[in-house]
């Protein structure tokens, strides 16, 4: 489990295919406390760590994490967070890496120095997105400010553009996007 708040930006190394898998190299620079078995969110994507040194973590993503995943491609930036320790403190929501789908980045407004994010995702998940809820994007933590059918808005602040992979996207960009957990279980409970 994380929080959505982005430790560090990677870089992706390597991609090696190995029949339906993958296997992921990202360099890193973080004081991450690893061991191997870990937790990291990639991007939203909860992935195992197999093998690390100080600057690399080397990852296995199986079929069913690349079928809800964006495709990775090298020299690709990507959100890292190591997983929540119990007595961390919780700056974002639970994000649980369990990546639903893929949204589209349709609009990106300038308002002072923040942006305010339109993004359309599948109309299958419409009923989990509420006005002042929450959705992990690419494993960050936001607040949702509206909502239209499939469509909804983000603001981001300077901050996050800043500390995230968010400052290289563009309209019509794909991000993974993982619904509130909570509104997961209200609605299906």
């Amino acid at each position: 489990m994380f929080t959505g708040i982005i430790k560090t930006i990677g870089k992706v190394k390597s991609i090696e295919e190995i029949q339906n898998d993958i296997h992921l190299a990202i360099s890193y620079q973080s004081n991450f406390d690893l061991e191997l078995g870990d937790s990291i969110c990639v991007n939203g994507a909860c992935l195992t760590v197999f093998k690390f040194t100080a600057d690399t973590l080397e990852f296995h993503l199986s079929k069913e994490t690349l079928s809800k995943i964006v495709p990775f491609k090298i020299n690709q930036f990507v959100n890292l967070e190591e997983s929540l320790r119990v007595g961390d403190k919780v700056g974002g929501h639970f994000v649980f890496g369990h990546v639903d789908s893929q949204a589209v980045l349709v609009d990106i407004k300038k308002e002072s120095n923040c942006e305010i994010w339109n993004l359309q995702i599948p109309e299958s998940f419409q009923k989990f997105i509420a006005s002042k809820g929450s959705i992990s994007l690419n494993g960050v933590s936001l607040t949702i400010n509206s909502v239209k059918k499939n469509i909804f808005t983000v603001n981001l602040i300077p901050h996050t553009i800043d500390h995230t992979v968010f400052k290289h996207n563009k309209i019509n960009d794909h991000l993974n996007f993982e619904i509130d957990m909570l509104a997961r279980y209200a609605l299906n409970g």
